[in-house]
């Protein structure tokens, strides 16, 4: 079959046409790819490019990618850098172990209290705090952070107030974050105001039981002529007798203070606390006329406590609600079983309690009305005494109130 010689030679132009193409689109391609592998945060341009129109859709999606792959780069740098600067620099020790309990890192604060060698060692054998490994286990296992106020023994005797954040996996490793913040001079304070406190009231506990004997003896002698003698007596005998019980309060407060971490061991019953207490109130002479009713179970309730306290605190809270509350109707006193909890409500009817008062009922000293509790022989100290024995007790005690409709005075024991 013959062909045409010119069909050849157009034959052969096409092709050479395609090859020259071709080879200017791989020059192109080459070109691109070479932008790319050099890339160094800029836009990428195509204008060198022969087939510029056919890569510039191409080029443009990529600089759009680059300029959102940018944005987040630079917010991540900061965001590292923050970190960075923040675990470093913080006023705490700050410590991170990984799930063999070795120190992966630590901050400029830990390094100047444990040294610098301690990065990969175990953290109980840099660190002597004989309850970290079970604070370290509990937040591992209820898999959310934890804190608790420990105390450190060595290199330097210390108390912190250890946060452990609980393990977060990264990668391979399982990290747990460690912040330690020192409370050691909040305690020396507290210590001091304790020693204070209780030498204070022990000193004074013997000259104002002097004073009443004194007083009682005068009073009780036969009046051989009236005079205003009588009344003098009287006053300072009051005014001693509340003396005598606010040491007595002080005392109290500055011994529960002491082991208020210490929990308590012995096993308990309820229901015959508050047939002792039920007894105690019957024999006092409240001067409120408010009436009031208990409401005991007959089956024993036991639970793990302290007896002496735990009729404290029920006689506190029942007092306060009987003198303090004016109550229209007879004041509740209960105690029963709820799920997994023991609850003890004192619940009266009468004027309540502002919300705004109600944060404030466990301070010192703290007064809602600054007459009335002077008048009675309180000393403003019953509730503080009784959240520090609950807080020994592992106890919750909520209030609720009202104005002009009275107030539940409610306490959650975990039941045995």
């Amino acid at each position: 079959m013959f062909i045409h010689k010119d069909i050849i030679i157009v034959f052969l132009f096409l092709f050479f046409i395609l090859v020259i193409l071709l080879v200017i689109f791989i020059r192109d391609l080459r070109i691109i790819s070479k932008l790319i592998q050099d890339f160094k945060g800029n836009t990428i341009r195509s204008d060198k490019a022969f087939f510029f129109n056919l890569f510039q859709p191409i080029i443009f999606n990529l600089n759009l990618i680059i300029k959102k792959l940018n944005e987040k780069s630079k917010y991540s740098r900061l965001r590292i850098f923050f970190y960075d600067y923040f675990f470093k620099f913080f006023p705490d020790p700050l410590l991170i172990i990984d799930q063999n309990n070795l120190i992966i890192d630590m901050n400029e604060q830990a390094i100047e209290l444990f040294g610098e060698d301690s990065k990969q060692k175990n953290i109980f054998s840099a660190i002597r705090i004989p309850e970290l490994s079970s604070l370290i286990d509990e937040s591992v296992k209820q898999k959310k952070p934890i804190e608790r106020e420990l105390n450190l023994i060595y290199p330097r005797e210390k108390v912190f107030k250890i946060w452990v954040s609980g393990r977060r996996d990264l990668g391979k490793n399982k990290l747990n974050f460690i912040r330690l913040f020192d409370t050691t001079s909040q305690h020396n304070i507290q210590n001091i105001q304790r020693d204070f406190i209780a030498n204070a009231s022990h000193e004074l506990k013997t000259p104002i039981a002097s004073i009443m004997g004194y007083c009682e003896t005068l009073l009780n002698e036969p009046p051989k002529i009236k005079s205003k003698k009588e009344d003098f007596l009287k006053t300072m005998f009051n005014e001693a007798t509340r003396m005598s019980s606010l040491v007595k309060d002080l005392l109290s407060l500055s011994r529960i203070e002491r082991i208020e971490y210490i929990p308590p061991e012995e096993k308990v019953n309820l229901i015959e606390i508050l047939e002792n207490v039920k007894k105690t109130c019957q024999e006092r002479k409240f001067l409120s006329k408010t009436k009031y009713k208990f409401s005991i179970p007959k089956s024993n309730i036991e639970i793990i406590g302290d007896k002496t306290e735990l009729q404290q605190v029920f006689f506190n809270i029942i007092e306060n609600a009987i003198t303090h509350s004016q109550s229209k109707r007879p004041v509740q006193i209960k105690l029963m079983k709820k799920q997994k909890k023991v609850m003890f409500i004192v619940q009266d009817f009468g004027i309540g309690i502002s919300n705004q008062n109600i944060p404030m009922l466990t301070k010192r000293f703290y007064r809602i009305d600054s007459v009335r509790p002077r008048d009675t022989g309180h000393t403003g100290l019953g509730l503080s005494i009784v959240k520090h024995i609950l807080n020994r007790h592992n106890a919750e005690l909520k209030i609720h109130s009202e104005i002009d409709k009275g107030s539940l005075f409610s306490i959650s024991f975990d039941k045995l």
